[in-house]
């Protein structure tokens, strides 16, 4: 039987200033390729989500506009979608919607609206997700805000066997596939990475529209894939992300996430708290670091904000620490 934790029952770190933040940060190892005996090229990395409510640090938008009704949080998502997708193309160019066949990428362009969606925002880069962490503060002065850290790479590995078992549950429901014994049939290494990254996007396809004998597997195995649309708008590109994506349509995101990563080996994730006394000066010293809502959103609403805090950083008058009170 799976035990699948409280969240308040996950160990946190805390870092009470910003050379403890820097040094846990600086910790994880960044992004490389690495390539396994047969030659097969994959990306190793960690990824990373700030909020400032703990308990919504694992929790969709869509989940919580579900939790106030009565119909699940997959229904609720598709009804959503159906809706934006018949009314969109009446208010943008149609060479700026996604192919009807891209439901991920509908999905992202629905997030980008703000309109409520499975996705779960993350980014490569913790300063970034720190940043998110604090933007804009406005909750309990008592509470920390927080940063958790995911490491992708054991996330797709579990993922990837559980959709490649589901995808043999479904073909043993079908005729067995003719196998070639045509030596020149056999692929190269560039046809093993092509054939790599097509079934990352099948993989993605099949979490969010899910065959019957699939979506029953991810219910019972849990499942949650890293995913990213083939063509990203700048705001996704500027903040380095990237979504996690629940299979499991009968599961919140955090259940699925945590019975399927149940008996994995080693640490997967990593979860930091950060004191709200300390967040003015990492403000400020994040800001130095050019990470502020201009560099995150390059439009209209980032120039607003940008402005924003730049005058707030210059002068807090609700900041004690700020030098130009004492």
């Amino acid at each position: 039987m799976t035990i699948i934790p409280k969240l308040g029952d996950l160990k946190s770190k805390l870092c009470a200033d910003w050379d403890e933040i820097t040094e846990v940060f600086n910790s994880f190892p960044n992004p490389q390729l690495a390539s396994d005996i047969f030659g097969d090229v994959s990306e190793r990395m960690w990824m990373f989500r700030g909020h400032q409510r703990f308990e919504c640090l694992l929790v969709p938008s869509v989940e919580r506009a579900a939790s106030k009704k009565y119909v699940s949080w997959a229904a609720l998502e598709s009804m959503i979608l159906a809706e934006f997708r018949a009314k969109a193309p009446m208010h943008m160019d149609a060479r700026n919607l996604p192919p009807s066949t891209e439901r991920l990428a509908w999905l992202a362009l629905m997030q980008h609206y703000g309109v409520p969606t499975r996705l779960l925002d993350f980014t490569f880069s913790p300063y970034i997700a720190l940043y998110f962490a604090l933007r804009n503060f406005v909750g309990p002065r008592e509470q920390p805000v927080h940063v958790l850290a995911i490491d992708a790479t054991a996330l797709r590995n579990v993922a990837q066997n559980i959709s490649i078992e589901a995808d043999k549950k479904e073909r043993e429901a079908e005729e067995p596939p003719l196998v070639s014994l045509n030596p020149e049939s056999f692929t190269t290494d560039r046809d093993a990475w092509q054939h790599d990254h097509e079934y990352s996007d099948k993989m993605i396809s099949d979490a969010i529209a899910p065959s019957p004998i699939q979506r029953s597997y991810f219910n019972e195995r849990g499942f949650v894939a890293t995913a990213s649309p083939n063509l990203q708008n700048p705001r996704l590109s500027s903040q380095q992300g990237l979504f996690l994506v629940n299979g499991a349509e009968g599961h919140s995101l955090y259940e699925s996430l945590f019975k399927m990563m149940n008996g994995s080996t080693g640490e997967w994730y990593r979860l930091f708290a950060v004191p709200i006394k300390v967040l003015p000066p990492i403000e400020r010293k994040l800001f130095q670091m050019n990470i502020h809502d201009l560099s995150l959103f390059p439009d209209m609403e980032g120039v607003a904000g940008f402005v924003r805090q730049k005058a707030r950083l210059h002068w807090d008058p609700d900041d004690p620490s700020d030098p130009e009170q004492l």
